[in-house]
């Protein structure tokens, strides 16, 4: 009578553990249901907006964005993560209009919520042909039409090797990068960035059919193809030509080394030479 009353009490305690492990676990699957059903929603409400800067409120947290036709207004969360061109973190300090910026948010019934906001950087790539730092203009050639920026003061120039430089060492010829906004539809350059070597020595030859300069410095020889938009300066203005260049005149040259072949985008006088036979010299054969 015992061992019955025993047994019975083993399997009521045997089917109540596993009632409550199978309660747990149905707790469990329900929890990672409603986890992965919460994951889907966000994932499908969140949506991108990509326009330029219009407004910023940082008391407020709120963000004004003008799109190719349609402006929208957005609630910037507390948690809102804002990836800024040059920056490892940005901020909502960071945010001034003009810039270019595409907005991550979500639409909850009707209220657009950021949770991300990062910078598109507007690059442009050309020569220069003008710069004039008492207006603080530039004007960059680019392609077959001119684009002109402001230059304020707080404009970064970084020259070739990742040094800092500043407006005085952009000069007409040069092939540079801006990095640019448009506050009120106006291009403001923020960063200029040199894009070539430089190298400066005593022209010594010139092979007008081939295309093809040398030139000695104080650190030895270099061999130069001019490329087809070569800016040649002469009297300060980009568009002399081979023919204008004199064997022994003392030039800068602006050059990208691709596999090896120096191709030159810029020559100006470096200093003022004496006046010298005009004839072009042919390179001997190498």
């Amino acid at each position: 009578m015992f061992q019955i009353l025993a047994m019975k009490r083993r399997t009521i305690h045997t089917w109540a553990v596993v009632g409550v492990s199978m309660l747990m676990a149905a707790a469990v699957f329900r929890a990672m249901a409603n986890d992965a059903s919460a994951n889907a929603t966000t994932a499908k409400s969140d949506k991108a907006w990509t326009g330029t800067v219009v407004s910023v409120a940082p008391n407020e947290r709120v963000l004004d964005v003008k799109g190719f036709l349609f402006r929208k207004q957005f609630n910037l969360g507390d948690s809102c993560r804002y990836d800024m061109v040059g920056q490892e973190q940005g901020t909502i300090g960071d945010l001034r209009p003009g810039q270019r910026i595409t907005v991550s948010y979500q639409n909850a019934n009707g209220v657009l919520v950021a949770d991300r906001v990062t910078q598109e950087p507007l690059r442009e790539t050309g020569m220069v042909k003008s710069v004039d730092p008492n207006a603080h203009l530039l004007t960059l050639h680019v392609g077959m039409m001119d684009k002109t920026y402001q230059l304020p003061e707080s404009c970064g120039v970084m020259l070739r090797g990742d040094k800092a430089g500043a407006l005085g060492d952009i000069r007409v010829g040069d092939h540079v990068t801006v990095t640019y906004e448009v506050p009120g539809g106006q291009p403001v350059a923020r960063d200029i960035a040199q894009t070539s070597a430089r190298f400066t020595g005593n022209l010594t030859a010139i092979d007008l059919g081939q295309k093809v300069l040398k030139a000695k410095g104080s650190f030895g020889s270099k061999k130069f193809n001019v490329g087809d938009d070569c800016a040649i300066v002469i009297n300060g203005q980009p568009d002399g030509k081979l023919i204008d260049l004199r064997p022994g005149e003392n030039l800068t040259f602006n050059y990208d080394t691709v596999n090896g072949v120096n191709i030159v985008n810029r020559i100006a006088p470096a200093r003022a030479t004496p006046a010298r036979p005009t004839t072009a010299m042919q390179l001997p054969p190498e």
